[in-house]
């Protein structure tokens, strides 16, 4: 008695587990809100997000370059990367302030974009993941906002034209206290 009981049980959670699994995300998703764990070939940089209003690392890799440290996380300068290559940008926010205080996204801009005019554009595109439907048309790739303990994910292919692009966070005030950095295409 006790082994058919067991079993159907077993057998219970089973069936309810299997039911539980829903529909796939589609390549149009650019956005989930856990950490996944992804082999697909595609260079992944992990970048946390701070308090200080701060792109950092947990640690070193090829094709990034940091400079000074931010606790036991290095600050994020720039990114090293070839034409046409694909990467995928993982942020995750690490706050003590609630996402409405404190939030991050990482926005990769074309080459040549006024940073200044985009940032203050962004102050009033809060429905937009703080980005302003008049500069949609410079950006090659954009998060959503991540809170504490929230990780965005976008996965994008580099421009093919060497050069400089900035990349920048857009949620109020980030871009003044230095959340940018550089996407070095060469």
């Amino acid at each position: 008695m006790k082994k058919t009981i067991f079993s159907t049980i077993l057998i219970a959670i089973f069936f309810g587990l299997a039911a539980c699994g829903g529909g796939e995300e589609t390549a149009e998703t650019a956005d989930t809100t856990e950490a996944e764990v992804v082999d697909d070939g595609v260079r992944t940089i992990e970048i946390i997000g701070t308090d200080d209003m701060k792109y950092v690392v947990a640690e070193a890799a090829d094709g990034l370059v940091t400079g000074g440290q931010a606790g036991q996380n290095m600050l994020l300068q720039s990114i090293e990367a070839a034409p046409g290559e694909e990467i995928r940008i993982q942020l995750t926010t690490v706050s003590n302030l609630p996402a409405t205080a404190m939030s991050h996204n990482f926005a990769l801009v074309a080459m040549g974009t006024d940073l200044d005019a985009f940032t203050r554009a962004a102050l009033t595109a809060r429905d937009n993941d703080y980005i302003s439907p008049d500069f949609e048309d410079q950006v090659i790739a954009a998060t959503a906002m991540a809170g504490n303990g929230e990780t965005v994910t976008i996965t994008f292919t580099v421009p093919e034209t060497p050069g400089e692009y900035d990349f920048v966070c857009t949620f109020p005030g980030h871009f003044a206290g230095g959340m940018v950095g550089k996407l070095i295409v060469q």
